[in-house]
């Protein structure tokens, strides 16, 4: 017997902490490659697209749990004022569906096995737009989806001050909306009301909750440019979702061999700081595991085989060259010492000043197989900044794909001019 909404009561998948973060000294951790009164509001509307014909009692919602606290600016009860840039075009590596972001906004990936959960902030960490998707093959109707969606929505916010919900309005192409609210705290104490507007549909055995979320009181302001966003919201629902949330190496059918690294195109990021900027495969997801001061990024191919991580601190302290060698070999140690057949090689100083040391384990992919891994991890000082720029492939594709590797750790560029800033 199905059991019904027996997701929306499992631990939340993710907590989207938006908060004033202030600059300061940080520490290289570990790579890992393994979102009081409600405002009215006109429903925003989108492109009509096939809907599904649903039949069944509901089985699945989403986990994640979207929770923001705005930044306060100085003066006592404002927050920042969304930043909206130039929109691009996000596609998922799995083809699954597509989104129109503004470019100076920051993905952070917290999908899981079966549910991708991506969500997007601006600079100032005030707005916020959240894509979560995963696989049902039970057909919902419009009742069911939008018990979901309110049942979710209550279990996950119910508790949080001033939470309301209005009533669910059916839109042009099928999808359900329902707009909701809360009071969160600014990082100085302020009481900051926030607005979401949630929208559900099903699309074949693709079940979407595509959310906005900002501080109400600019909700008018800027629905001409979150409504742009959710326009361009489309699934393909022939796609098999792939998440690419995988701690070892994707074994393929033949037992001791990898999936071959997959790389797209090269495309630039520029971190919404500014701070630093590197050409990245356009098939490639970045999930962001950011510190309030310490820039945390990882890349991983479309086989979850291949990665580019950078780690980036302000330290005011200036270091030798000896003392860089020493916080990357110990670093490294330290993080994986204990890994089976972990070793380092010496230190090699290249043309640019950084600091090379090339390392490698044997980690196991998910069939058990035993896959050695290489990486490769550059340690440099820009005035105060001090970067770690590894990728991370295994051995045996290594003289392949370093072409590809070399042309992307040559695109990589810091600006030290920069305040570094997380949006964490």
């Amino acid at each position: 017997m199905h059991d019904p909404l027996r997701r929306l009561f499992a631990p939340a998948a993710v907590a989207l902490t938006l908060t004033l973060t202030a600059c300061g000294g940080g520490q290289a951790v570990k790579p890992t490659t393994a979102p009081a009164s409600t405002a009215t509001v006109e429903a925003a509307t989108r492109t009509p697209r096939p809907t599904a014909e649903p039949t069944t009692e509901p089985t699945a919602a989403p986990t994640a749990k979207p929770t923001v606290a705005p930044k306060a600016t100085a003066a006592a009860g404002e927050v920042l004022p969304v930043e909206f840039s130039p929109l691009q075009t996000f596609k998922h590596p799995s083809g699954v569906f597509s989104i129109d972001i503004p470019d100076t906004w920051t993905l952070k990936d917290n999908s899981k096995a079966d549910e991708i959960i991506h969500i997007w902030s601006d600079p100032t960490g005030n707005g916020a737009v959240i894509v979560d998707l995963f696989e049902d093959k039970t057909s919902y109707t419009a009742d069911q989806l939008t018990q979901i969606i309110t049942s979710f929505l209550k279990s996950q916010f119910g508790t949080e001050p001033d939470f309301v919900t209005k009533d669910p309005q059916t839109q042009k192409d099928g999808s359900i909306l329902v707009v909701w609210s809360y009071t969160s705290k600014a990082s100085n104490g302020t009481s900051v009301p926030l607005l979401g507007n949630s929208f559900i549909e099903q699309r074949e055995n693709k079940v979407s909750i595509l959310t906005t979320l900002v501080p109400s009181d600019q909700f008018d302001t800027v629905l001409p440019k979150t409504n742009e966003i959710i326009n361009t919201y489309k699934i393909d629902p022939s796609v098999t979702l792939t998440t690419g949330s995988t701690a070892a190496p994707q074994a393929t059918a033949a037992p001791g061999e990898v999936l071959p690294i997959e790389f797209g195109t090269l495309q630039t990021f520029k971190h919404p700081s500014g701070v630093f900027s590197i050409d990245i495969p356009e098939n490639w997801t970045l999930k962001d595991n950011s510190k309030k001061d310490e820039i945390i990024h990882v890349w991983t191919d479309p086989t979850g085989n291949g990665a580019v991580i950078v780690d980036l601190f302000e330290d005011t302290k200036s270091y030798t060259a000896d003392e860089l060698t020493k916080i990357i070999t110990t670093f490294l140690k330290n993080q994986f010492g204990t890994e089976p057949d972990f070793v380092t090689k010496d230190p090699k100083t290249q043309k640019d000043g950084s600091i090379l040391v090339v390392w490698s384990y044997t980690s196991k992919a998910s069939n058990g197989t035993s896959v050695p891994l290489l990486g490769n991890s550059f340690i440099e000082q820009r005035e105060n900044k001090v970067s770690i720029l590894t990728t991370l492939v295994p051995s045996d594709q290594f003289d392949t794909v370093v072409p590809k590797t070399d042309g992307i750790i040559n695109t990589y560029k810091i600006d030290p001019t920069a305040t570094l800033t997380t949006g964490v």
